[in-house]
C-alpha cells in the first residue's frame, strides 16, 4: 500500500497551555483525539486529513503523517528498518528533503548522526529504484521527515506543514515583540469570544490578535492566506484536492458582520504596521485602527470582549514605569470598560497585580519560553452579586 493511503496517526504538536484549545479545534472538524499531551494532540485519518488540517487549524503549529513505526536498538537496524519504505512514492529523485529528529538513544551521541542515518536510507533506496539520488540538506522549505527515537522505539513521520503553521503568510513586519498567531488565536478561544459581540484590542501592536479575531468573525481559515505548503512538494502531488477544499472554505466565509473589531496603540508606526498587515489578511476592511493612548480607547455599547497583551518588562520597557501602565489599564478598565469581560496576557505576575482587579479565571501559557499568564477579569455593571 502507498505510504499515502489508509487512515494513519497524525500528530498535531502545540505550544504548552495551548492543548485544550487544539482539541476543540479538532473536534470541531470531527477528527477522533487518540491521545493528548501537554505539547501535541495525535488524531488518526486519511491523508485528505492531514491537508484539511493544515489549512483549517488555528492553534496547531504542523501536522505529521506517521509513515512507520518499529522497533531498532542502533543506527544499523534503524537504516535496515527504514530501507524497505517505498520512499520513491513521496520524494522524486530529483528532488529535495531534510530530516530532524529527537532521539534519546544509548547508541547516539549526536542527532545528526542518527539524520544521516535516515537520509542514506532514504537515499539509497531512491537510488536503487530509480537510478538517480534526491538531495538533501537543512533547509525545511520543501520535504521534512521527522525521526522520533526513545529508547527502541522508533516513529518516522512526514511533516506535511513545512514552515510553522503560525506563518500565516500576513504578517510581513511582526514588530518589536511579536506574538505568535497560534497563540494569539488560542487566547481568543479562551476569552469565549466567537464573533458575536464587540472585541476590543488596546495595545494592539503588529495587530497579530484583532487580525485573528476577525479571521474568526469571518470564518476565514488561516489556509486561505497562506499559499505553500510542505506537502505540495510530494512526488507526483495534484494541487487539484487543495484548491477544491480552498474554494469550499471561501464559501463558508462571511464577510458582513455587525459587531465592531476596534484596535489601538499609541505609537503611529506600529498602526501603519497593523493596518498592513490586515491589508494582507484581507480583513482591513472589518477592523477599526486608531492611533491613542490605551486610556482613549472607544469602548461601544453592547458588550463583548476587551483583550490586551502589554509589555511585560522581560524585553521591553521598564519594570518600575510598567508599574504605572498597569494601575493605568486597571483605572481604565473600571471606569470605561463596564459591561465588557477584559482579559490581560502577561508574562510577569507582579505586574499584574498592579491591575488592582481580582481575576476570577486563569490559564497559563508560553510566549516564546517566557511562561505567561492570561487572566479574566469580569466588568460587571452593577454589583457582582445581581450579575
Amino acid at each position: 500500500m502507498h505510504l499515502l493511503e489508509g487512515r494513519h496517526h497524525i500528530v498535531v504538536p502545540c505550544s504548552p497551555g495551548v492543548a485544550p484549545f487544539l482539541t476543540r479545534e479538532l473536534r470541531a472538524l470531527k477528527m477522533p483525539i487518540i491521545e493528548e499531551r501537554s505539547t501535541s494532540i495525535t488524531t488518526k485519518g486519511d491523508f485528505a486529513s492531514a491537508l484539511k488540517l493544515n489549512l483549517n487549524l488555528r492553534t496547531g503549529q504542523r501536522v505529521l503523517w506517521r509513515l512507520a513505526s518499529f522497533k531498532a536498538s542502533d543506527p544499523d537496524q534503524l537504516y535496515e528498518k527504514l530501507m524497505p519504505l517505498a520512499w520513491e512514492e513521496m520524494v522524486a529523485a530529483d528532488g529535495y528533503f531534510s530530516v530532524t529528529s529527537v532521539v534519546d538513544n544509548p547508541t547516539i551521541r549526536d542527532n545528526r548522526f542518527a539524520n544521516l542515518r535516515v537520509k542514506d536510507a532514504i537515499v539509497d533506496r531512491i537510488r536503487r529504484i530509480c537510478g538517480r539520488r534526491p538531495d538533501s540538506g537543512p533547509r525545511r522549505d520543501r520535504l521534512v521527515f521527522y525521526l522520533f527515537w526513545q529508547q527502541d522505539d522508533v516513529k518516522i513521520y512526514l511533516d506535511t506543514s513545512g514552515p510553522t503553521l503560525a506563518q500565516r503568510d500576513y504578517r510581513l513586519d511582526p514588530g518589536k515583540a511579536p506574538l505568535r498567531e497560534t497563540l494569539a488565536a488560542a487566547l481568543i478561544m479562551a476569552s469565549g469570544w466567537n464573533g458575536s459581540k464587540n472585541f476590543i484590542n488596546p495595545m494592539c501592536g503588529s495587530g497579530t490578535l484583532a487580525i485573528e479575531a476577525a479571521l474568526i468573525a469571518q470564518k476565514r481559515i488561516p489556509g486561505l492566506l497562506r499559499q505553500e505548503y510542505s506537502f505540495q512538494s510530494l512526488a507526483g502531488f495534484k494541487n487539484m484536492e487543495l484548491l477544491e477544499m480552498r474554494a469550499a472554505a471561501a464559501r463558508e466565509a462571511r464577510p458582513d458582520r455587525k459587531i465592531r473589531l476596534i484596535a489601538s496603540d499609541i505609537d503611529p508606526a506600529m498602526i501603519k504596521v497593523a493596518k498592513e498587515n490586515a491589508v494582507r489578511a484581507e480583513v482591513a476592511d472589518v477592523i477599526e485602527f486608531i492611533t491613542c493612548d490605551f486610556a482613549e480607547t472607544p469602548i461601544p455599547e453592547g458588550g463583548g470582549v476587551l483583550l490586551c497583551n502589554p509589555e511585560y518588562g522581560h524585553r521591553l520597557g521598564d519594570v518600575e514605569e510598567l508599574r504605572l501602565t498597569y494601575r493605568r489599564l486597571g483605572d481604565f478598565l473600571k471606569k470605561s470598560a463596564t459591561g465588557y469581560e477584559a482579559f490581560i496576557f502577561s508574562g510577569n505576575r507582579s505586574l499584574l497585580k498592579e491591575v488592582g482587579l481580582r481575576a476570577d479565571r486563569r490559564w497559563s501559557f508560553d510566549n516564546g519560553g517566557i511562561a505567561c499568564d492570561l487572566d479574566a477579569f469580569p466588568l460587571y455593571k452593577g454589583s457582582r452579586e445581581k450579575k
